[in-house]
C-alpha cells in the first residue's frame, strides 16, 4: 500500500514538473516522407497478384498429379518410363518457374519474399530433375544405377517442392495478401 502511494506521488510530481516546464525553443524540422506502409497496397493489385501466385503453384499441383506412372517389364522400359517422369516434372517446374517470374510487382513486401522462397524451391527442384533427366539419358538403358540415381534426383525435387504447395501459408503474415487470397479466384480450393 505504501509502495502504491509513493508511486502516485511521483507519478504526481512529474505531471506537475512537465506541466510547469516552458516549452522548448522552435526547432527547424526536416520533413521526411513517410515510406507506404504495407496497408496502403491497392487491393486491385493485391488480389490480381495473388490470382497469379496462386495460379502458378496450382497448375504445378495439377500438373503433378498427372505424372505419368513408372513401371514397365523391362530395366529398358522403367528406364524410358523413368526418363518421361522426369521429363514431365521438369515441363511442369519449368512452367512453374515462368509463372512466378512473370508475376506483377509485388503489392506489399510480404509478396516479394513468398514470391523468392517459392522460386527458390521450384528452381532448385527443376535443375535436380533436368539433371537427373540429363545423367539418365546418357547413360546405357540397362544401368541400373544411374536408373537409382535418377530415381532419387525426382524424389530430392520433390521434397523441394513440398515446401511450395501453399501459396495462401505462405502470405498469411500480410493482412492484404490474405484478404486479397480470400478473393482471388485461383486461391480458392
Amino acid at each position: 500500500m505504501l509502495a502504491a502511494k509513493k508511486t502516485l506521488a511521483v507519478f504526481g510530481i512529474a505531471m506537475a514538473l512537465t506541466g510547469c516546464t516552458p516549452d522548448p525553443a522552435p526547432q527547424a524540422t526536416q520533413s521526411v516522407p513517410a515510406a507506404p506502409s504495407s496497408s496502403a497496397a491497392d487491393p486491385a493489385a493485391a488480389v490480381t497478384w495473388m490470382n497469379g501466385f496462386c495460379g502458378a503453384v496450382r497448375d504445378f499441383i495439377d500438373g503433378n498429379n498427372k505424372m505419368p506412372a513408372a513401371g514397365g517389364d523391362t530395366v529398358e522400359a522403367i528406364t524410358k518410363s523413368t526418363s518421361d517422369q522426369l521429363g514431365h516434372y521438369a515441363t511442369i517446374l519449368g512452367k512453374t518457374v515462368d509463372g512466378l517470374n512473370a508475376l506483377p510487382a509485388a503489392p506489399v513486401p510480404a509478396a516479394d519474399a513468398a514470391k523468392k522462397d517459392f522460386l527458390g524451391k521450384y528452381t532448385a527442384a527443376n535443375d535436380k530433375v533436368v539433371k537427373a533427366k540429363a545423367d539418365l539419358d546418357a547413360a546405357k538403358r540397362s544401368d541400373t544405377a544411374a536408373q537409382a540415381r535418377a530415381v532419387d534426383g525426382l524424389m530430392a525435387a520433390q521434397k523441394d517442392t513440398h515446401g511450395a504447395l501453399d501459396p495462401v501459408k505462405a502470405v498469411l503474415d500480410s493482412p492484404e495478401l490474405t484478404k486479397a487470397a480470400a478473393t482471388a479466384e485461383r486461391c480458392r480450393p
